[in-house]
């Protein structure tokens, strides 16, 4: 009877959820739609971030067991519990606060994520590795010793902390000379800077901004594309953080295409509104002809479209769709164009389109840190990096010009893409 009354409970709670899915997802006002999905979303990652929570204070308690009332063992106990307790706070700090410059608590909240994400990650690695050992029976005298495994594991978290922080302060300009097929000779050396995945909000503030503008500015482009998720809150929170946008001094234009995030703020329309007030041309599944005259074919110059992000397909955000037909369909025969696409898997389409010669992406943050970055190759077509799918059509893929929500990053450090454009037959 027990059972059947917790299997009808079960049943119920599943089947609430799904028609609260269902409202969600299908029938509510939209910009409370992408608001709710974010819930939806914080609440799901809230919930794994307390798992991992839970198993690393059983992990790491054991240390601090203290017979002998207040002492060391009970600061480091407590030390450890607010540490976890802000990890798992992060998201809704970053929810709730939200100014020109991160706060300090949220800055901190990000830090203790990372460094919980790393502990339970290096727990579950020694853990691992000893049972593999055990069962080979390599050291089948008796069980490694539990202090052992937590202080090796502690140590390998603290590496995977201090590498993180270093990489995410290397910001690289990765420069890319591209062979264009059909680029006008004039065009020959044609510099374009693409930057992604800025995530300005919560954990990203208008001094990193500033300082990629900087960055951007001495290498003296003549075009910088922003390829989706600038932004992570609203523009009433954000309208002077973007502000540095302003000042990028490209010879021929800014131009921003829409990432995911855009569409979790809940306030895509008004970004897009907002933009072009500080310089910045959405391209809202668009296209311009660059160097050429459009009502002459746009000859002798190349065509830059860009596409709303491909998530838009799957969830419904009002009017929004990604809609390749919108905005690569009647361009003159043979004249090169360039796709912003924010989502890798949008690139699998734009690559099959007739003169496509480049289509940069971002998104993937090139797993930003461990273990992450395996999981993130997996589940892309294109991962980092340069790809050729077919003969004179490339797909570029930017880890990321900051990050987004812990401040670490492993393997690939953020980057500024720099594309020398060279003609090609």
């Amino acid at each position: 009877m027990n059972k059947r009354i917790v299997g009808y409970g079960i049943t119920s709670l599943l089947a609430a959820v799904a028609v609260l899915e269902t409202w969600i997802f299908f029938f509510m006002e939209t910009k409370r739609r992408a608001r709710a999905i974010r819930l939806h979303w914080y609440a799901t990652m809230t919930f794994i971030f307390l798992l991992g929570v839970v198993y690393v204070w059983r992990k790491v308690s054991t240390l601090f067991v203290s017979r002998k009332g207040f002492s060391f063992k009970s600061l480091a106990r407590i030390a450890s519990l607010t540490v976890l307790v802000m990890a798992l706070s992060c998201l809704w700090l970053g929810w709730a606060f939200v100014n020109n410059e991160p706060l300090v608590i949220n800055t901190a909240a990000s830090y203790c994520l990372g460094f919980t994400i790393f502990l339970a990650t290096s727990f579950a690695a020694v853990d691992m590795a000893a049972w593999c050992i055990h069962s080979l029976a390599l050291r089948s005298r008796k069980r490694q010793s539990a202090t052992l495994k937590t202080l090796l594991s502690l140590l390998l978290a603290l590496i995977m902390t201090a590498s993180g922080i270093w990489t995410v302060s290397q910001v690289e300009v990765k420069l890319v000379v591209l062979p264009v097929k059909g680029l006008h000779p004039r065009l020959n050396g044609t510099t374009v800077v693409q930057l992604s995945d800025i995530h300005l909000g919560p954990f990203n503030g208008k001094s990193a901004l500033n300082e990629l503008v900087g960055r951007v500015n001495r290498l003296k482009p003549d075009l910088v594309l922003i390829t989706g998720d600038l932004v992570d809150s609203t523009v009433s929170n954000l309208r002077e953080a973007v502000t540095p946008l302003r000042d990028l001094k490209p010879k021929h234009g800014v131009y921003f295409s829409t990432g995911n995030h855009e569409y979790y703020t809940g306030d895509v329309d008004s970004w897009i509104e907002e933009l072009p007030r500080h310089g910045v041309t959405p391209l809202i599944n668009q296209r311009v002809c660059l160097f050429g005259e459009e009502k002459h074919g746009c000859s002798g110059g190349l065509y830059l479209a860009g596409l709303e992000d491909i998530e838009t397909r799957r969830v419904n955000y009002g009017a929004h769709s990604m809609d390749l037909h919108a905005a690569l369909s009647g361009r003159a025969e043979g004249v090169p164009t360039i796709v912003m696409a924010h989502q890798p898997w949008a690139a699998v389409e734009a690559v099959m389109w007739e003169d496509v010669r480049l289509v940069l992406s971002g998104h993937t943050h090139a797993g930003q840190f461990l273990p992450m970055t395996g999981l993130v190759y997996l589940f892309n077509p294109f991962f980092a990096g340069l790809y050729q799918p077919q003969p004179g059509v490339f797909v570029y893929v930017s880890a990321g010009s900051l990050y987004v929500l812990i401040p670490y990053r492993h393997f690939f450090g953020p980057e500024i893409t720099l594309f020398n454009l060279v003609s090609s037959v």
